[in-house]
């Protein structure tokens, strides 16, 4: 289990014995919460691609921050509070904090498959939802800044903003918002953490499907971390290292989610002022995984 012991606390277990000052020091954003494992994933890619150059570029040490929100996740990564802080967001808001990416989309395009929490006496109505605008109209609810808000918005729904990551869970659970959307990567650990919540389900009626390129970003000075975990991350893709770790955790929850069974509404996203790369050769289609 990982330790929270504040911003600069190694994280030995994932490194490769003794920390020496050589070492390649790597800070992750810690949880939210105790029942936040959102960031599971990645921290784990992070570990496969400093492990598959570990030979050509030594060892390495993954500490984690202490608990803090996007916003200022971004600011002390721009800050060069702790080492080669990497925060994953997308290009617009990582490039305005002043930061610079990891050329690589991290979660393989899978992040913009969308399943959603319900309130569940509103299920019956989620499920008679027949069309895009019918989605729309009920309401929805999401992280503040998030960038799922302004795709969704785009779309013309109904969005509220929330602080609070597990308030999020709250407002649906008593009935203050219909629907919760949440990555197909993140919603299996949420189930398990929110199992036997009354009021909270998981609808089994819609996928929604989005464009949402998210990256790794930290201070442009981190050149050596940034072509590190790059050129890490491409190995790891290449000899299928990468996409065995994403079906490990995408597997657990396929056979409940069935995604080829539910209704696939596809929202237009509209054009990022800020591109990073061409996603498309490395992302993957959920839907083609098997349980």
């Amino acid at each position: 289990m990982l330790q929270r012991r504040g911003l600069l606390m190694g994280m030995a277990a994932l490194g490769t014995g003794p920390a020496w000052a050589q070492d390649l020091v790597v800070t992750l954003r810690a949880p939210d919460s105790t029942k936040d494992a959102r960031n599971s994933y990645v921290r784990d890619a992070v570990q496969l691609a400093l492990d598959k150059t570990r030979a050509s570029d030594g060892s390495y040490r993954l500490q984690l921050s202490v608990p803090m929100n996007k916003r200022r996740a971004l600011l002390e990564a721009a800050s060069q509070t702790a080492s080669n802080f990497l925060v994953v967001t997308g290009p617009e808001a990582g490039r305005a904090a002043g930061l610079a990416p990891v050329l690589f989309p991290i979660h393989l395009g899978v992040n913009g498959y969308r399943v959603c929490f319900v309130h569940a006496p509103r299920q019956a109505a989620v499920r008679a939802a027949g069309s895009l605008e019918a989605v729309a109209r009920l309401r929805h609810v999401q992280g503040r800044d998030w960038p799922d808000v302004a795709i969704l918005r785009a779309n013309g729904f109904a969005v509220t903003e929330v602080n609070s990551y597990e308030s999020l869970f709250q407002l649906v659970e008593v009935g203050r918002a219909d629907l919760f959307c949440r990555s197909v990567l993140e919603v299996g650990e949420e189930l398990r953490a929110h199992a036997g919540v009354a009021g909270l389900a998981l609808d089994d009626s819609l996928l929604l499907a989005y464009e949402l390129p998210q990256y790794l970003y930290t201070h442009p000075a981190n050149k050596a971390a940034i072509d590190r975990i790059a050129r890490g991350l491409r190995r790891a893709f290449a000899d299928g290292s990468l996409q065995a770790l994403l079906r490990r955790y995408l597997q657990p929850s396929l056979a409940a989610l069935k995604l080829p069974q539910r209704r696939l509404f596809t929202l237009v996203t509209p054009p990022a002022a800020v591109v990073e790369m061409n996603d498309k050769p490395f992302q993957i289609d959920p839907r083609r995984i098997e349980p």
